[in-house]
């Protein structure tokens, strides 16, 4: 059912996560409601703790599509993998809902005050900042080199399919196990045999997916092959080569 959606997403040229555009709502959200609690503070205005109250509701409102999008991405991208920075999302977002559902049961007492109220939608800040931050480090298209026109649907789909795990050619999984050196990108034959079956170097199946012909076509396979050989491992066969 995920793949399905991100094939037909793919299919309209939209071949980025989901979550990202998300998560504008509920960041946007918290950062208005604060500064609505710091014009508590700074002019005494008790209309504005109402409108953070107001704010907050809505940033728990889209808190629920934006962590179903990111989880959707973390499936399709990811595989699912327990990587770092999903590990700290993952506990982020869970501390958010608490923060959210504290904020929303206190902030609801018609004499609530605002040295209750500030703090609270401080450290909803600090917590969406943090999930900022480390939504950053699995940022994609920054983390592909740009390259010839030639090579650019090649581009697209490593953007789509691989750049979660294989940042600029490594590994976030295996780092001594880089994308860029690997020895099933001598032939077409070998990649496209490992990329339909993928196995670890001990034979054993790793966390990579089985990319089927549904989920990659041929024509898809050898746009991906041309993009990693001629693109983004060309330096390191060039050094290798030396």
């Amino acid at each position: 059912m995920i793949d399905l959606l991100y094939e037909l997403l793919g299919k309209t040229g939209y071949v980025h996560p989901l979550h990202p555009p998300f998560t504008h709502g509920p960041i946007g959200a918290i950062i208005v409601a604060f500064c609505f609690g710091l014009g508590v503070i700074a002019w005494r205005r008790q209309s504005f703790m109402q409108s953070a109250y107001h704010v907050v509701v809505i940033a728990f409102v889209l808190y629920f599509p934006t962590v179903l999008a990111g989880i959707m991405d973390w499936q399709y991208f990811y595989s699912g993998a327990w990587i770092f920075p999903i590990q700290v999302k993952v506990a982020l977002a869970i501390l958010l809902f608490v923060l959210l559902s504290i904020t929303l049961i206190v902030g609801r007492k018609p004499d609530v005050r605002p040295v209750v109220i500030v703090p609270l939608l401080f450290l909803c800040l600090g917590n969406v900042l943090g999930l900022g931050y480390f939504g950053g480090q699995l940022v994609y298209e920054g983390r592909t080199p740009s390259v010839e026109k030639e090579l650019i649907p090649g581009r697209q789909v490593f953007i789509s399919h691989c750049s979660g795990c294989h940042a600029n050619g490594g590994n976030i999984l295996y780092p001594h196990l880089p994308l860029r050196t690997a020895p099933q990108l001598l032939s077409y034959e070998g990649f496209i045999a490992f990329v339909r079956y993928p196995t670890l170097p001990d034979g054993s199946k790793g966390p990579m997916p089985n990319f089927t012909e549904q989920t990659l076509s041929d024509q898809q396979a050898r746009e991906l092959y041309n993009y990693i050989v001629n693109g983004l491992a060309k330096p390191a066969r060039v050094g290798i080569s030396n």
